[in-house]
């Protein structure tokens, strides 16, 4: 019994001595593993040799300069670790560097067996691309589409590559996730293609995120930047009740937030506001009203406030504005301008504002052939022998409304 019970003790005192040294042995191998520098690699791989985490990391270390050590390395760490799908790839990649290609296909292939997340199949799609098989690689940019990173515009830019056409990329891809639909959106605008811009952003008005409304309403404003508020329209309407407005082709009001009722978005067919030096904003509500004050600082000339609305061409409007003002003199330069966004014509103007006018303001013009849209834009100018405005201004309502009969100047 006590030789057995001594037995046992021994037993037990080498295996604790066995596993002090096994965790020595790792320590230090990891130790300088940490180092990465390719001697304290090698010192690493011949402590552990069963680790193929280090061969891939020697690899790693010297693939710029020793293309063949590192396909070596490579080799061993996929002997050591079949489901080690980043040196797989590697070995894909200095296969075909070397011309290899059936060899590099089957190692991307067996990257992409182990391993279903994007890279391989990034990897794949890029393989097939280089090569020229629009086949293969649309079947594996559609896999990579389906896990994409955080920034898939990569894989459009090959996709837009073998094919230019937004449809048709829609169609390959199968993009389901609405993040990578808004990227594909994004992408879209370094196109240049408004058709495009529109439809992609139309599959995603039945997306209520914070995401999709953005995208929505970044696509608004790059499409009516580059003319094009038809196209634009639709996605607004699409979108306008997520912040409780009615549709403009709804409504009988063609101006959004006309009565001030919300602070402006600053995007799509809303009010744009502009940042002024010496100019700040406020909203007040009960009543609602949208105000400025002028310091006296401000520069010579701005434009403060504008909205593009929708209209019929050659019908008359007229433009009236509600406003209250203080300390702001006759003849203040601050004056409502209908400007032709096509050519930037001013079609009408208002005379300035001020508290004399009593409170009120308008303008009448004709929408000129071919014209949908105009633009009401709040001007600063500053008039000849005056000095600068300096008071506040607080806008109450504005409303353009179509009219019939009479002549508009």
């Amino acid at each position: 019994m006590r030789r057995a019970a001594v037995a046992i003790r021994a037993g037990f005192l080498l295996a604790i001595i066995v596993a002090i040294g096994w965790n020595l042995r790792f320590a230090v191998a990891d130790l300088s593993a940490r180092r990465n520098q390719p001697d304290a690699t090698r010192l690493a791989m011949r402590l552990m040799p069963g680790n193929g985490a280090y061969p891939t990391q020697l690899a790693d270390e010297v693939y710029a300069s020793d293309p063949a050590s590192a396909k070596r390395l490579l080799e061993a760490a996929v002997k050591l670790n079949r489901y080690d799908a980043a040196s797989w790839i590697q070995l894909g990649l200095l296969d075909e560097a070397g011309n290899d290609l059936h060899r590099a296909e089957n190692a991307l292939l067996r990257a992409a067996t182990v391993d279903t997340t994007f890279l391989p199949s990034w990897s794949l799609a890029n393989f097939y691309f280089r090569h020229e098989n629009p086949v293969r690689f649309w079947y594996w940019a559609q896999k990579a589409a389906q896990m994409a990173p955080d920034d898939a515009t990569a894989l459009f830019r090959l996709a837009w590559y073998i094919s230019p056409d937004a449809a048709a990329i829609e169609n390959q891809l199968q993009i389901k996730r609405p993040v990578i639909q808004s990227q594909f959106v994004n992408f879209l605008f370094t196109q240049g293609d408004p058709r495009a811009v529109a439809e992609a952003a139309s599959y995603l008005l039945p997306v209520n995120s914070k995401e999709s409304t953005n995208t929505l309403l970044e696509a608004c404003d790059w499409l009516m930047e580059h003319q094009h508020s038809d196209l634009a329209l639709p996605l607004w309407n699409g979108v306008a009740a997520r912040f409780s407005y009615p549709p403009l082709a709804d409504s009988a009001d063609i101006v959004t937030n006309g009565s001030f009722s919300k602070s402006p978005l600053s995007h799509g067919f809303d009010w744009r506001l502009m940042t002024i030096e010496g100019v700040s904003s406020y909203l007040d509500v009960h009543p609602n009203a949208l105000g400025f004050e002028f310091s006296g600082e401000e520069p010579d000339s701005f434009l403060l406030l504008k909205q593009t609305v929708p209209m019929k061409a050659q019908r008359n409007y007229v433009l009236a504005v509600d406003y209250e003002s203080s300390g702001i003199a006759p003849g203040s330069g601050l004056e409502w301008q209908v400007i032709d966004p096509r050519t930037g014509a001013v079609l009408a103007r208002t005379a300035s504002l001020s508290a004399e006018q009593g409170g009120s303001a308008s303008a009448r013009f004709a929408a000129p052939e071919g014209a949908d849209f105009v633009s009401l834009a709040l001007f600063y100018h500053r008039q000849p022998g005056t000095v600068r405005v300096e008071g506040k201004l607080a806008l109450k309502k504005v409303r353009l409304s179509a009219t019939t009969g009479g002549e508009c100047q």
